[in-house]
């Protein structure tokens, strides 16, 4: 039997050590801002503060917010941005009007797709882009865009049935008597 490999099974494995190397995509995920020291949480609202008002011009002219803080190297994490943006309602007022002005720039994005020469294979992902887009515009600009259900209704609602069976189980208190004496 070749003993160049050592059997490992009941082996004393307390002395060998443990410390393994975790490879770049299994590192732990960044510390949220919640959890970050005071002078961590300052530089990064101050890196918000910062580039706020770009963001905004970027997704009035069609990007989205996933898309602007991919592209920034500051690497800045979607979730507490966004989560910064919804606790100010100066900043919720201007991101969700930006939102409504994507909804113009989509517009124009829709006819130049539906103008586009397209081949036969292009015309359902154009169809894709499209629906994409105006579902996208129906959420972020309801009153223009979202979609509206009209009822109508024919015909009336009588009560008065449901009022005769009320008036038949009201006893009169003419035809009342007690059953136990006082």
């Amino acid at each position: 039997m070749d003993k160049s490999f050592p059997d490992t099974v009941g082996a004393d494995v307390a002395h060998q050590p443990t410390q393994l190397e975790l490879p770049d995509w299994l590192e732990p995920a960044t510390r949220t801002l919640a959890k970050s020291p005071p002078e961590v949480k300052a530089l990064v609202l101050a890196q918000y503060e910062h580039i706020f008002m770009r963001v905004i011009d970027q997704i009035a002219h069609g990007q989205s917010l996933s898309q602007i803080l991919r592209d920034d190297q500051r690497d800045i994490d979607y979730n507490d941005f966004y989560r910064w943006i919804k606790k100010d309602s100066v900043r919720k007022q201007l991101f969700d009007e930006a939102q409504e002005m994507r909804t113009e720039f989509m517009a124009g994005e829709i006819i130049e797709i539906a103008d586009a020469d397209d081949s036969l294979e292009d015309v359902n992902r154009s169809k894709l882009k499209i629906d994409t887009r105006k579902w996208l515009m129906g959420a972020h600009n309801k009153k223009k865009y979202g979609a509206t259900t009209n009822i109508e209704m024919t015909g009336g609602i009588s009560i008065l049935g449901a009022l005769a069976a009320a008036n038949a189980r009201v006893v009169d208190m003419v035809d009342v008597t007690d059953v136990e004496p006082r």
